[in-house]
C-alpha cells in the first residue's frame, strides 16, 4: 500500500537548500519524504532527504 500526502509547495519552498546560507535554511529534510513500514508490532519511520540520505529514524510501538 502507498500513501502519498503532502502540503508542499511543489519545486518551490520557503527556505534555500544551501547549507551556507543559516539565515535561511532550514535543514535537508525540507526537501525530503518520509517512509512508513507498518506492522502489528510496530511503526518504523525515516525521514529522507532529496537526495536519498536517510536523515533520521524513529520506530513507534503499541502502548500495551
Amino acid at each position: 500500500t502507498c500513501i502519498v500526502t503532502g502540503g508542499g509547495g511543489g519545486i518551490t519552498s520557503e527556505a534555500t537548500p544551501n547549507p551556507d546560507d543559516r539565515q535561511n535554511w532550514y535543514g535537508e529534510g525540507q526537501y525530503g519524504f518520509y517512509d512508513f513500514t507498518i506492522s502489528k508490532e510496530k511503526i518504523f519511520i525515516e525521514s529522507i532527504n532529496y537526495d536519498g540520505k536517510v536523515l533520521k529514524t524513529a520506530t513507534v510501538h503499541p502502548s500495551r
